[in-house]
């Protein structure tokens, strides 16, 4: 997508002013706007509250791998199926894999990780973790993400916005794919009924049409 707005000074203006607006929010609520930019779900287990945390070493072999970009995920994904001990024989076996990964660097930051089912997989930090394959460190400092269960998400308002404002505007009608569409979004996210009837009730959303769709959807 290019936008055809004339000035570039002003639009690097107008970003100015709407970070400023992301970082007057909750941290938490940051973390699912900068989560959702990057298709990733490192807000989901952060704005869950039931997650118990801990920080530990944890031994880097027992680490499962998640995706990066896809010129990695070829590599970590598709030929070391997420396993750092294969990945580490495909360093040592492959020069031209071995160059890949040779300029990253490790620090000290812990990386998150999820330990759900006796896996810990790693949600954020894979250049670290990769770095650390590469050098043979043992362990790797890591905040851990207790789940005993797949709980529900916090959908971001924006995204609830982006279906009512497609039929507001006509471009698309389809009314009982909308509450469909709704109810959907109430059954996977812990935050949608309450986004209906605060942040879309007709205070801020003064459309009868749209008021009469958000009712039938929390029925």
């Amino acid at each position: 997508m290019k936008s055809s707005f004339p000035n570039e000074a002003y639009l690097k203006n107008l970003i100015v002013s709407l970070r400023k607006r992301v970082d007057d929010l909750e941290l938490d609520e940051q973390i699912l706007v900068y989560a959702g930019v990057h298709l990733n779900w490192i807000g989901d287990v952060i704005s869950d509250s039931t997650v118990q945390w801990s920080l530990e070493d944890i031994p880097v072999t027992d680490l499962y791998l998640t995706g990066t970009n896809q010129q990695w995920n070829k590599i970590i994904l598709d030929q070391a199926e997420g396993s750092p001990k294969k990945l580490k024989m495909l360093m040592i076996n492959d020069p031209t894999i071995a160059i890949v990964f040779h300029d990253i660097t490790i620090t000290a930051e812990p990386i998150l990780v999820v330990h759900y089912k006796e896996k810990y997989r790693v949600f954020d930090g894979m250049h670290r973790v990769v770095a650390a394959i590469r050098d043979d460190k043992l362990t790797i400092k890591a905040y851990v993400a207790e789940l005993t269960a797949i709980t529900q998400p916090f959908c971001e308002p924006h995204v609830v916005y982006d279906l009512l404002r497609s039929y507001q505007r006509k471009i698309n009608t389809d009314r009982e794919g909308l509450i469909s569409a709704l109810r959907f979004l109430r059954k996977s996210y812990a935050n949608v009924n309450w986004l209906l009837e605060n942040r879309f009730n007709k205070e801020h959303v003064r459309d009868d049409e749209i008021q009469e769709i958000i009712k039938e959807s929390l029925q």
